[in-house]
């Protein structure tokens, strides 16, 4: 569910800083916790009986197993601040949410048109692979160089969809270390990822109800010397509760594999921490 407060501060140099203060000790005083790694969400109670709360400036979003705990929540903010109830969530900052009975759909297709139309990739031909395979991105001193500006344009709109479209995370991560000199090479691999998301622009997740245990499952790998320049190599991760997808990251390594062995030794380490 989604809160909406009708009065903040506007206006002044110091308004965010203080309505966030104002924010924080009113949740805190309702027993209320910051989480530790986010800093915009705070929890109360636990197990079935817990409260999530989401806040982006003056919009708040509420999650929790007990419908009850959640209506006490909503009647202590509106006893503290003027607000409106605007139900269930269904778009945030460019997400699209979908709730039914069997669970939750997320996905980006207004944002992923609005990308493609911005750099005009709407009516280009669909590709099945964001990246080819046998492709070795590098630093290009003698390509002919391309727009950096507009290059990192699509840098930053593709990272962005990285919320509801982790198959994007390699070729995306990969693309991102060429912003400081981007060639005509660096623009047909990130072209590529567009034509890719022409093909699958109402892709998204998919979040099913709980039915029994929980179970934790994780998937690891990495390549080796997947980067030519510094001969570092590149781990993928993902985590799922039952058949729904929670966490996902692919990233460089921060040390130089000597084997494909200790590459994926250091990819099932980080992936344990």
């Amino acid at each position: 569910m989604v809160l909406k407060l009708s009065k903040a501060l506007y206006g002044l140099r110091q308004a965010p800083r203080a309505w966030d203060t104002c924010l924080d000790r009113s949740l805190k005083h309702l027993g209320f916790s910051k989480c530790a790694l986010e800093q915009s969400v705070y929890t109360r109670g636990k197990d079935r009986t817990g409260v999530i709360t989401r806040i982006y400036v003056d919009d708040l979003i509420v999650t929790g197993e007990h419908s009850e705990a959640i209506v006490a929540y909503k009647q202590q903010m509106m006893a503290e601040f003027e607000m409106s109830d605007l139900g269930l969530l269904t778009y945030y900052l460019g997400i699209e949410v979908a709730q039914s009975e069997d669970g939750i759909r997320i996905k980006q297709t207004a944002y992923a048109k609005k990308v493609l139309m911005q750099f005009d990739m709407l009516d280009c031909n669909p590709t099945k692979l964001p990246m080819d395979p046998r492709s070795q991105l590098h630093k290009d001193p003698e390509g002919q160089p391309v727009d950096a500006t507009e290059y990192r344009r699509i840098i930053r709109c593709l990272r962005y969809l990285l919320h509801t479209m982790p198959d994007l995370s390699y070729a995306v991560g990969v693309s991102n270390r060429f912003m400081g000199r981007p060639t005509v090479m660096h623009h047909k691999a990130v072209k590529q990822i567009l034509r890719y998301l022409k093909g699958t622009i109402h892709f998204g997740l998919v979040y099913t109800r709980g039915r029994g245990e929980e179970v934790i499952v994780g998937f690891t790998d990495s390549d080796l010397v997947g980067d030519v320049d510094d001969r570092k190599s590149t781990r993928d991760m993902a985590f799922y509760v039952n058949e729904s997808l929670v966490s996902w990251n692919s990233q460089k390594q921060k040390t130089v594999a000597l084997s494909s062995c200790e590459a994926e030794f250091m990819a099932a380490t980080a992936a344990t921490c």
